[in-house]
């Protein structure tokens, strides 16, 4: 990376190389933001869909419809690609968890059939982070807050979001998004420093 670049300028750097073709720059893409990715993956499942489907199939999914998508994004600010990329997170969450329902009210998933014989215990598998030690801690933490504290620590510190942002995603006043913001880092400070 050049001296005067930031990662957001180097994020857009690969952008516009997938968009000339150039297979590596999707890998270098997914590397940088695999970890952010799963984390907030994880953190937004719930047990319902973890019981059918493990993170690293969500990530996959995601990875996939991004190259695809990728070669049309249109860069629209610096951190536009990581908010890009963590809306196809949580649409990928919302249709798997939509799929599921509709399948079940339907009964066209009946027990013996279903993906749940084929996978391990969503309790019994561990995080497949890169640097999985350094999440750990932090996602059980988060596990313990309640939703909207959880929220606004992912809108702020995963996606990215700023304070003002994060006020309009969650339909509050930025005082009120920044009051939030700071009971929940309070929050996980003691958690975290207790554990």
């Amino acid at each position: 990376m050049a001296k005067n670049d930031s990662p957001s300028d180097l994020s857009l750097d690969l952008v516009r190389r997938i968009h000339d073709g150039d297979a590596s720059a999707f890998e270098s893409l997914y590397l940088r933001y695999r970890d952010a990715l799963l984390f907030s993956i994880r953190c937004r499942m719930g047990a319902g869909l973890r019981s059918r489907l493990q993170s690293e199939d969500i990530l996959q999914s995601v990875v996939k419809d991004a190259l695809v998508d990728l070669r049309s994004f249109e860069p629209r600010g610096k951190d536009s690609l990581q908010h890009f990329l963590h809306v196809c997170v949580l649409n990928k969450i919302r249709a798997k968890a939509d799929y599921f329902s509709a399948s079940k009210r339907k009964g066209e998933v009946p027990l013996s059939d279903s993906i749940l014989e084929r996978i391990p215990n969503a309790r019994d598998s561990e995080p497949k982070y890169i640097d999985a030690p350094r999440y750990e801690k932090l996602e059980k933490a988060l596990a313990l807050l309640p939703e909207p504290l959880r929220e606004v620590v992912l809108l702020r510190r995963v996606e990215g979001l700023s304070n003002t942002e994060t006020a309009a995603v969650l339909g509050k006043s930025p005082e009120a998004a920044s009051k939030l913001y700071n009971r929940a880092l309070a929050r996980l400070g003691v958690s975290m420093g207790g554990g």
